[in-house]
């Protein structure tokens, strides 16, 4: 329902933006301000802006809809940094007239300049952001935690978002780097949907290259709050009181990949590690749900023995490690995905992404192997974390 309160601010934004594209256009060359170009250059504007719309509304064919929905996630990120660019224009010229007391003539001359600036490192950053999404890096992060035994590797995603922006070719990729590291355990941290199930191109190829992953101990993962069967429109969800939001074909493909999903439980491996897996506070609330807290989870966990817990959000650190967790395996905040979203996270999360130890418990938080909303990452990365584990006794 958020989105429908964000409505009126999105139409606003992308008036005023087009009106200082069209100002800007215009003060350039006396063509850009004829009734054609303008008229033009409004009816794409308006195609563009209300892609998420029309995605949302046009549910086939499945290539009208992935296009139109693909079209309003890259604008969602040229929006940005559109509106970025314009602020940072009005707020020069604005102290240029204050300061310098520049005449009208002048200032369409300034107004050229730094109008053109601004548009060159739009299309630059936002063409960067689209292309670096799609690069797949591999983090490496070291832990020490209680325990005995030889050191662990373990493969770290999270966030897949599998759905109109999903290139099987980046996922098989990633499978590849995965096995590479010859992992002892996979872990798989939540949001592997993004809420539509039918969104998933070649879900059996993709399936496949899953089961694919190969490690000592195996590959387990637990839900994230997109994991479950919502409308989404521009990023969120669409709130269907009526509407049937467990898909049993998300939990059957998990079993096609071979992956071992933990909902409030906990298996202990060969090596002795117990590893616990939570359900999704958001998840579970749209389910209907019950979850367990930190203490009831880990309560029958040897507290002699390492402690490995997945939880997708990051926000119950404090009482997972007072229940008992060693480690604590997490994802959903994709790090920002977009500047300055990343310097925001540091102000939402005690760990928005990376690994942190204290008082003898890690939290590690990855930003993500794929991507929310716009399909673009700037300031951010894609990535797989290869953590190795030590124990000390």
């Amino acid at each position: 329902m958020i989105a429908l309160f964000l409505a009126p601010f999105y139409v606003l934004v992308n008036l005023y933006l087009a009106r200082w594209v069209l100002r800007w256009t215009g003060a350039c060359h006396h063509i850009c301000g004829t009734r054609v170009f303008r008229a033009a250059f409004i009816a794409v504007y308006a195609l563009v802006a209300s892609a998420p719309l029309t995605g949302f509304l046009v549910q086939s064919p499945y290539a009208l809809r992935k296009a139109l929905l693909q079209t309003g996630n890259y604008w969602f990120g040229w929006m940005l940094y559109l509106a970025l660019a314009v602020l940072a224009v009005e707020l020069a010229l604005y102290v240029i007239r204050r300061v310098r007391g520049k005449d009208f003539e002048q200032m369409q001359n300034v107004r050229r300049v730094q109008g053109g600036v601004a548009l060159a490192l739009v299309c630059t950053v936002s063409v960067y952001g689209m292309v670096h999404a799609g690069r797949l890096y591999v983090t490496g992060c070291e832990v020490t935690v209680q325990g005995s035994g030889a050191d662990m590797t373990v493969a770290l995603l999270a966030d897949l978002h599998l759905g109109y922006s999903t290139d099987p070719d980046y996922i098989e990729r990633a499978v590849d780097e995965i096995n590479a590291m010859q992992p002892d355990m996979v872990i798989i941290a939540g949001d592997i949907f993004d809420n539509d199930y039918a969104a998933v191109p070649e879900p059996e190829r993709i399936a496949a290259a899953l089961a694919a992953l190969d490690s000592t101990y195996g590959t387990y993962a637990c839900w994230g709050n997109h994991d479950a069967a919502e409308p989404i429109l521009a990023g969120f969800t669409w709130d269907t009181p009526d509407g049937n939001k467990n898909d049993p074909r998300m939990t059957q493909f998990l079993e096609r990949s071979d992956v071992t999903l933990l909902e409030d439980e906990v298996v202990t491996l060969a090596n002795g590690v117990q590893l616990a897996g939570r359900s999704d506070p958001s998840r579970s609330k749209k389910l209907g749900e019950a979850r367990l807290d930190a203490a009831e989870l880990l309560a029958a966990c040897d507290a002699d023995a390492p402690v490995f817990v997945i939880d997708h959000q990051p926000d119950d650190t404090a009482a997972l490690a007072q229940a008992g967790a060693d480690l604590i395996l997490s994802g959903h905040t994709h790090d920002g995905q977009l500047f300055p979203g990343n310097l925001l996270m540091r102000l939402l999360w005690d760990n928005p992404c990376g690994c942190v130890q204290r008082d003898g418990t890690a939290s590690v938080v990855t930003s993500g192997l794929g991507v929310w909303g716009p399909d673009m990452r700037v300031g951010t990365r894609s990535e797989v974390v290869r953590l190795t584990v030590h124990f000390a006794a």
